[in-house]
């Protein structure tokens, strides 16, 4: 049940993303920051919770130092293409800003 929930949350972030993504013309640079970092923060909860709930107990146990690193570094990577790849499409001057 809980793989099911967090699938239906990714594919709810990314048709949000979609949306957002067709309507960026109509809305502001903080708006459309905000609302994608929102939407950020539900695809990466998706992605922990389906890769964390998918794993054998034994397996986590057995690495109890390795899996929270893996985690993060997992983490890490998605917010780096958000802020590299996904952010700069919805504003594309966003990191001209910076």
């Amino acid at each position: 049940m809980a793989r099911r929930l967090y699938t239906i949350l990714i594919v709810i972030s990314l048709g949000l993303g979609y949306y957002l993504y067709s309507i960026r013309e109509t809305h502001s640079k903080i708006f459309l920051i905000v609302l994608s970092g929102i939407i950020f923060t539900f695809l990466s909860m998706g992605i922990h919770g389906l890769i964390a709930h998918s794993l054998n107990p034994k397996t986590k146990e057995g690495s109890i130092l390795l899996y929270p690193l893996l985690m993060g570094a997992l983490w890490a990577f998605l917010f780096f293409l958000f802020v590299f790849f996904i952010l700069p499409i919805f504003c594309p001057d966003f990191l001209i800003q910076m």
